[in-house]
């Protein structure tokens, strides 16, 4: 008889052990699959270790509990490399969270009904070295790999999983030396792995915010790097904050780099413009008709307008299910009001149904609203429109693409999708691209929004050095640096600002969220937390750096975990899909600029984790702090 410690391919609340232990008759495998009891439910599990039950004896007699025993073996030979099982632990460290979660995005493809082969017997023949490149979207592998087959293989999640199956059979026979794709196959059963590029390494869909589990592929290439002893390449047209610039390779546009043109918006309308169109922009715009080039008007929101408001009394039409502005759209040609968070619809008011006043109006610029403008002053321009409403499907997407590069649009109106495809973009590069506004980038209550903003200017920029940026606040520190193509201004006055204020990098932040019905209950186990974590984590004055004349300082306090709590607060959207959602902040502080991925580190913070009940998330590095 044996002990078998089973990682679950389940989610298991974190305050409950993650590897469990069970009885078999024989000896099982590392990577062996099997089917067990969790509860009243069987669920499959990946064996990590096994041990004979003899040496246990005496601990098996005192346990407070009886060990059950494994279901079933579903495949007597190991279906995943120790190399895989150890980056799904790391991870799982790391993001606090159940390790098998990592597995079971994997479990379509790894539950097959044979196994050609054995590990232990391939790993014997000296695999030739493997190479893997990753990219941010499918549409950026698919062009990558267009080019090199048939010498490599590309892995995402559209293909089919007969397709996946068949790849990850041939990259665990160490068939296959390329591998092509997106940020899922960081999990391939790789053998003899030697180098892992990161195409575009700045760019956020490297990082799993759409879908659980969260994690991000730069740290899992980092852990994958470190286990296979391999070389990593962090490629990129921009630099980061949040990763070093002396780890990141860049790949430089050649020629002489033109500072973009600021529009002060509120001298425009002084002199009487009331477009959304600076004068400038639009004398750009009908230049390049006139030698029939392109153009891109670049705008980072969706819909007609941001929202509706009462002129008289301030109202805002809100979502009831998430007290959210609900944005103004066109939809089918009729107006409506969406919101964005929850997709729920409803028809815009006339009158204000507070004050009954009829000097209802939209509020700023969508996407849509810069289309209908456009239409009305380029009246002979062929425009599209390149948004998730326009084009929700990536096929959509993609045939709006090959329609400008076609030459069959004069004029695309895009949100941020544009940057999944600046590579065919650069086959036809627009005369100019006006930015509508960069104010919508630069206020959100984030300390990311400088950067974000600074980051879209760059990319742009990189499309196309002549950019017109139209704002109401031309004096931004930030705008004139990213107009500038100046990284090193804007790093000097973001990273001072980050350092005194305990901002990554020089933190890992921890975002604990809390969703209830009933706003009370929210409020109330919010400050109950607070309270519980700031009693256990009893805050001792710490030394920060000076201030500066005119700065005001925060409080930051640690306590004996190292850590820095704020105060309960309710989220930036305080009801979201029918609950009502509170935020505590944790910073964890870090001696250096980069992050220490340690054991020590995880001790300490996971020792305060642990008291986080179940029913809350645990966010760690989230996108936002909203």
């Amino acid at each position: 008889m044996f002990i078998i410690d089973i990682l679950p391919l389940t989610k298991t609340p974190h305050t409950q052990p993650q590897i469990l232990s069970y009885f078999y008759s024989s000896n099982l495998t590392i990577g062996t699959l099997v089917e067990i009891p969790l509860g009243r439910r069987k669920e499959y599990g990946i064996v990590l270790d096994s041990h004979p039950a003899a040496d246990f004896r005496q601990e098996i007699k005192k346990a407070a509990y009886e060990l059950k025993s494994i279901s079933r073996l579903i495949f007597a030979e190991p279906i995943l490399t120790p190399q895989q099982i150890q980056l799904t632990l790391f991870l799982g460290q790391y993001y606090f969270t159940s390790p098998g979660m990592f597995l079971k995005m994997t479990q379509s493809v790894i539950m097959r009904p044979k196994i050609e082969g054995s590990i232990a017997r391939r790993t014997m023949r000296a695999p030739k070295s493997q190479k893997l490149i990753l990219f941010p979207t499918i549409s950026q592998a698919n062009i990558f790999y267009s080019s090199h087959k048939p010498n490599a293989v590309i892995w995402h999640s559209d293909l089919t999983k007969k397709k996946q199956k068949e790849i990850w059979q041939q990259i665990k026979n160490a068939e296959i030396q390329t591998i092509i794709g997106t940020r899922s196959a960081i999990f391939l059963p790789f053998i003899n792995l030697k180098e892992i590029i990161v195409e575009d390494a700045t760019n956020p869909s490297h990082r799993s915010w759409d879908m659980r589990p969260h994690y991000s592929a730069i740290i899992a290439a980092q852990k994958l790097t470190e286990i296979f002893k391999a070389k990593l390449t962090l490629n990129s047209d921009i630099p980061t904050i949040s990763i070093p610039i002396s780890l990141i390779s860049f790949k430089e546009k050649k020629g002489e780099l033109l500072p973009a043109q600021i529009i002060d918006f509120r001298a425009e309308m002084k002199a009487g413009n009331f477009s959304i169109f600076s004068r400038a922009l639009q004398t750009a715009i009908k230049d390049a008709l006139r030698r029939q080039q392109p153009i891109i008007l670049f705008i980072n929101r969706r819909g007609a307008a941001n929202f509706v408001l009462c002129r008289d009394c301030g109202y805002i039409a809100k979502c009831a299910n998430c007290d959210a502005p609900l944005a103004h759209h066109l939809i089918n040609q009729k107006p409506r009001l969406l919101c964005h968070r929850c997709g729920a619809q409803t028809e815009p008011p006339s009158i204000c149904p507070e004050c009954r006043s009829d000097r209802v109006k939209t509020v700023g610029i969508g996407s849509q609203k810069v289309e209908l403008e456009a239409q009305k002053l380029f009246s002979a321009a062929k425009i599209a429109r390149l948004d998730s409403d326009a084009a929700p499907k990536a096929k959509d997407q993609q045939k709006i693409i090959q329609n400008y590069i076609e030459s069959k649009t004069d004029i695309l109106i895009a949100t941020q999708i544009l940057f999944s495809y600046k590579t065919e973009i650069t086959q036809r590069p627009p005369a100019v691209i006006g930015v509508i506004s960069a104010d919508t980038l630069l206020h959100l209550p984030d300390y990311q929004s400088g950067e974000r903003t600074w980051q879209i200017i760059a990319m742009l920029k990189k499309i196309q050095n002549n950019i017109i940026i139209q704002t109401h606040n031309p004096e931004n520190s930030i705008i004139q640096s990213a107009a500038a193509g100046n990284w090193q201004s804007f790093y000097d006055d973001e990273t001072e600002t980050r350092k005194l204020l305990n901002y990554p990098p020089f933190s890992q932040i921890i975002k604990l969220t809390f969703r209830h019905r009933d706003p009370k209950r929210a409020g109330q186990e919010a400050k109950i937390l607070a309270a519980k974590l700031k009693r256990i984590n009893p805050n001792t004055p710490t030394s920060s750096p000076s201030l500066k004349k005119g700065e005001i300082r925060q409080p930051a306090e640690r306590g004996c975990y190292g850590a820095i709590l704020s105060d309960p607060l309710p989220a930036f959207i305080p009801k979201q899909k029918g609950k009502y959602v509170w935020n505590i902040i944790i910073k964890f502080p870090i001696s250096n600029f980069q992050f220490p991925i340690n054991k020590e580190f995880f001790l300490k913070r996971d020792s305060l984790l642990q008291y986080i009940p179940a029913n809350w998330e645990i966010s760690i590095d989230p996108l936002d702090l909203l």
